[in-house]
């Protein structure tokens, strides 16, 4: 585990909970949500299609099928101010899996964008989300083909045959002649040093949990510890 400890011990007011698909983040933000509330947080987890989520993003609303919003600015990082904010008022423990680096970030890699560009849009929804130190959880496969295997294995059809229908005809797929399950292995081994790198240079808590799966008694110790020294 590799975990950079807050200056205070008082719960995060926001907890991002990132990772590549069938990482984990379900079950860890379930998990710690739920075991926070029983200690008496006031805690709210939001998974990544809740209809009331607090951060809209492109993404999400392909994959919900969503009708394109007469605002394309809904979808700017100026939501992460307005959540922080949000937390910070009202006293709430806020937990959102795959909303932070999978779905606002990664997405900008997927459509090509240079890596310095991809650090930027990273850098700026930190920027707007600073006021409540949001403290990042990164669950990390070691071996990826195994876990794209895994994740396919478990959820099937017809979530399968999207999933890889998406990442092949991506642009970043496309420039390298990527097709079905071989795409999606390629996209994620390389953005994970991508994401390794972001995680290296984020400024604030953070926890990277390397292979939950193998032990999760273990690793969501880890994670409550973390968020609750």
């Amino acid at each position: 585990m590799r975990l950079a400890r807050r200056n205070c011990v008082a719960v995060p007011r926001l907890i991002l909970i990132e990772g590549m698909i069938g990482s984990g983040k379900t079950t860890t933000a379930g998990h710690l949500a739920d075991w926070l509330a029983r200690r008496g947080e006031h805690v709210r987890a939001f998974g990544e299609g809740a209809a009331d989520h607090p951060i809209r993003t492109r993404r999400v609303d392909e994959l919900l099928a969503a009708p394109a919003p007469g605002d394309p600015g809904v979808y700017s990082a100026g939501q992460w101010r307005q959540l922080a904010e949000r937390c910070l008022r009202d006293e709430q423990t806020i937990i959102c899996e795959s909303v932070f680096l999978q779905n606002s970030v990664m997405p900008a890699f997927i459509d090509g964008a240079p890596v310095a560009t991809v650090a930027e849009i990273c850098a700026e929804i930190q920027r707007q989300a600073a006021p409540a130190e949001p403290f990042l959880v990164y669950l990390r496969p070691a071996d990826i083909a195994a876990a794209i295997a895994r994740v396919h294995q478990a959820r099937g059809e017809p979530w399968s045959s999207r999933n890889l229908a998406f990442v092949q005809d991506s642009p970043w797929a496309r420039r390298r002649g990527l097709r079905g399950r071989d795409a999606v292995v390629g996209l994620y081994q390389a953005w994970e040093p991508v994401a390794a790198g972001l995680f290296d240079r984020y400024p604030f808590g953070k926890l990277m949990v390397p292979d939950p799966q193998h032990d999760w008694p273990s690793a969501l110790r880890a994670v409550r510890a973390a968020v609750r020294p």
